[in-house]
């Protein structure tokens, strides 16, 4: 009943919040190469990540390979949170709700940062990682810009005060889950 009534009459996200909650069922009733290629095929601008259980919209399929690769290096135990994070990033994405998934993409770098910076605040743990070398101080003070953009902007980190929504749209969440996701595989990768 509930099912057959969201595939049919459901707006698409709620169409895709069905399918990726199928998709990651222990027995999975449908196959996911089934859904990738209809994807691809109807030209969706979406693609199945993350082991195909996870729906993301992309640009590109560079998009693709970047946060895929991202969800990849966050596989290890200690990074399970920032997993979450940038899993739910994805899935604001997917519902049009762009503050929200510009937030899930900074607190997945936040949490990969004080995993590896052992450090309870974020400049505190790019610090660390820069004084190991890990990390070059031009890129802490690029991420230290990219973190206050969204500690600035309403509606993000903070909540909204005299405009109803915030002025983040797509594009910019777009922008955001995909450096996120490089900046994460980045920060793994250079401190093995």
């Amino acid at each position: 009943g509930i099912m057959k009534a969201t595939f049919e009459d459901g707006p698409y996200h709620e169409v895709f919040d069905l399918v990726q909650w199928l998709l990651r069922q222990q027995d999975c009733p449908i196959n996911p190469r089934l859904v990738q290629s209809t994807l691809v095929n109807c030209r969706a601008a979406y693609r199945l990540l993350d082991d195909q259980r996870t729906i993301v919209p992309i640009s590109s399929t560079d998009d693709a390979k970047v946060i895929n690769q991202a969800l990849a290096d966050l596989a290890r135990a200690e990074f399970n949170g920032a997993r979450a994070h940038l899993q739910a990033a994805a899935q604001h994405l997917t519902t049009g709700t762009a503050a929200d998934s510009i937030r899930e993409s900074m607190q997945a770098v936040e949490s990969v940062a004080r995993v590896l910076g052992d450090s309870k605040t974020l400049s505190g743990a790019l610090q660390k990682l820069k004084s190991k070398k890990t990390l070059h101080p031009a890129l802490e003070q690029g991420f230290k810009n990219i973190y206050g953009f969204t500690s600035d902007e309403q509606g993000i980190r903070h909540p909204l005060l005299d405009d109803g929504t915030a002025n983040v749209d797509e594009y910019d969440a777009m922008f955001m889950i995909g450096a996120c996701s490089a900046f994460v595989s980045y920060l793994i990768n250079r401190s093995r």
